[in-house]
Formats: C-alpha cells, sequence, structure tokens
C-alpha cells in the first residue's frame, strides 16, 4: 500500500496531509475535521469497487482518485493510489466532505488511533 496522506492529530482536529503531487492533482493542501464531526471510521479492503460518481475537481486515471467526487447527492474526498486496503471516514453533516477515502501505510492502526481519539472527546 502507498502512503498518499500524512494524518495528524492537533487539538481535538485531524488534519489530513496529501503528499507530493496529491495536493496539486485534489485540488487541497490539507483537509482538517473536528474529532466531534468524525461519525465512523473503517477500513475499506476494496475502495476501487465503490462507486464513486462524478469527478470535479481531480484526478481518476491509472488506479489513481485524488480530488472531489460527487456520488449522489454527496461530496466524498478520495486520495488513494495503488492496491490495497483505503481509510475511509465518515463525516457528520455541515462540513465539506461527508466521507474521505485515504491511502495511509497501516488502515488498521490509522483506524484505531483515530477512533481511540475520538471516543475520548466524548
Amino acid at each position: 500500500m502507498t502512503s498518499r496522506n500524512t494524518l495528524h492529530l492537533d487539538n481535538a482536529v485531524l488534519v489530513v496531509i496529501p503528499r507530493g503531487f496529491d495536493k496539486l492533482w485534489g485540488f487541497r493542501t490539507q483537509i482538517t475535521v473536528p474529532l466531534d464531526s468524525i461519525v465512523d471510521v473503517r477500513v475499506e479492503l476494496q475502495p476501487k469497487t465503490i462507486r464513486t460518481g462524478l469527478r470535479y475537481p481531480g484526478l481518476s486515471a491509472f488506479g489513481k482518485r485524488s480530488g472531489t467526487f460527487h456520488p449522489g447527492r454527496e461530496k466524498h474526498y478520495w486520495n488513494y493510489s495503488g492496491r490495497g486496503e483505503a481509510l475511509a471516514i465518515s463525516i457528520a453533516p455541515g462540513h465539506d466532505f461527508h466521507r474521505l477515502y485515504l491511502s495511509v501505510e497501516n488502515a488498521e492502526s490509522s483506524r484505531t488511533e483515530l477512533m481511540n481519539a475520538v471516543s475520548a472527546r466524548q
């Protein structure tokens, strides 16, 4: 799995920083989400099977998805590349995105760390 994002927990906020050219292709230098707004975190075993809907703006080619995708009436941010799992983060209404799909070094440990931080805030 290619890690295309760096995740930071900074004061009750999740900060997602795309790496390298993914900032350009995905039109985002970072995404911030308050931990109180995170509804669910899971490991998506087959992210390539998820319907993405329309892409605008962003890139979707050669196994790479980076940018904003609009499945139905939702707005998702993808920064996923390669094969394997993705970290899927569901966000409460009222924020820029409904869901984030991210390539990270170890999706399961990232999920556990993030869920522990969310639980500690409740």
